[in-house]
């Protein structure tokens, strides 16, 4: 994932004609009157606008004389609408990524959308959370629980049972075959299923 920084903003040279000239468009004098150079040649600042001034490709509007341009391959800005699509963070000066639709990311933002999400509570799972992972799927360390008592399972050993998970004790309080006289777990039962179904998890913290 490549970030990129852009040169700043820039801007054109505008100023006030002592001499004798015209606008290259409109054929107005200049003299006396604002004008912008650009490429060579001199215009009105309503001609600027109209015939060159590039379109901020963020409001749609043209980038007029006055204000500062940033560009990106061919992409232009007004510095102020230049921010991050997500928190609206001023990206002038600071890293960005370019994504889709043409707008522009902070690294922060990009970092959290593009973060695995947790199982549990669809938040993504960033930097320096600790998570537990299970069949390509992945959970806040506290959002892993037991789906019969909601306690944080976490690193401890449990039952997977459809899309459901249970810790020791309830999966043997819920699922476990009983003893007709004793109503007690069958020992033979309990065995069977500790041999073949108890898992256990091991967290992780995300690195950056």
């Amino acid at each position: 994932m490549a970030f990129h920084r852009h040169a700043g903003p820039g801007s054109y040279t505008v100023g006030t004609m002592s001499e004798r000239f015209d606008c290259h468009y409109c054929r107005d004098p200049l003299q006396g009157k604002k004008y912008v150079q650009k490429e060579g040649r001199h215009c009105c600042v309503k001609c600027f606008e109209k015939f060159c001034a590039n379109t901020c490709i963020e409001c749609k509007k043209p980038i007029g004389a006055d204000s500062k341009e940033l560009h990106f391959k061919n992409r232009y800005w007004h510095d102020n609408c230049f921010r991050c699509v997500k928190c609206y963070t001023s990206l002038v000066n600071e890293p960005f990524m370019l994504r889709e639709n043409n707008k522009v990311w902070c690294s922060n933002c990009t970092a959290t959308e593009d973060a695995p999400r947790c199982k549990g509570c669809f938040k993504p799972i960033i930097a320096g959370d600790q998570n537990v992972e299970y069949k390509k799927m992945v959970w806040h360390k506290d959002c892993f629980t037991c789906s019969q008592c909601n306690k944080v399972i976490g690193s401890g050993s449990f039952f997977p049972k459809g899309d459901d998970f249970y810790c020791v004790s309830c999966h043997e309080q819920k699922f476990a075959k009983t003893c007709a006289k004793c109503k007690n777990v069958s020992p033979s039962d309990l065995q069977r299923q500790l041999a073949f179904k108890l898992l256990t998890l091991t967290i992780r913290a995300v690195r950056s």
